[in-house]
């Protein structure tokens, strides 16, 4: 990381007692973000994975989905869509992937139910959306003026976060 200082400086700022901050993450995920990006050294997705062994594979999936979560012998494995290789949107869906994994370990699909599909993809967008913040900051050594950067940066998507 570029500057370790920048990074607690952004944490405070992030999910200090501003709530005026346009980027807001679910605590539980924001937690989760904290501890991996502090063990890791980074904020990048797709080194994230690497260093916790999880393969990663481009899948011709046509237009949708953008990534997927599958579990071979119960390690997980995310799936990325090929159309967005080359993308932005790149960065945010392995977030979101790791954040499947790292915050619903072992849920292998969608389950019905209220607190199910809905609260699984939440927590992912928000576990991604507080990865791709440090991420910006990790690149720019400055905290995004708003989540408009991230979408800009990241392929984050602004129409489904808080």
């Amino acid at each position: 990381m570029k500057s370790k200082s920048k990074l607690e400086e952004f944490w405070r700022d992030f999910f200090g007692t501003n709530r005026n901050k346009r980027i807001t993450a679910n605590s539980f995920a924001k937690e989760m973000v904290k501890k991996i990006v502090l063990d890791k050294g980074t904020a990048d997705p797709f080194s994230i994975a690497e260093q916790l062994n999880i393969e990663i594979r481009w899948e011709a999936f046509g237009p949708h989905p953008l990534g997927q979560t599958a579990y071979f012998d119960k390690c997980p494995i995310i799936l990325l869509n090929e159309s967005i290789r080359d993308s932005v949107q790149r960065n945010f869906t392995c977030g979101h992937e790791l954040g499947h994994i790292i915050c619903q370990p072992g849920i292998t699909g969608y389950q019905t139910g209220r607190l199910s599909h809905g609260t699984c993809e939440y927590e992912a967008n928000q576990f991604a959306t507080a990865l791709m913040g440090l991420l910006y900051v990790e690149e720019n050594g400055y905290g995004p003026d708003s989540y408009y950067d991230l979408v800009h940066n990241y392929g984050s998507p602004y129409n489904e976060l808080d």
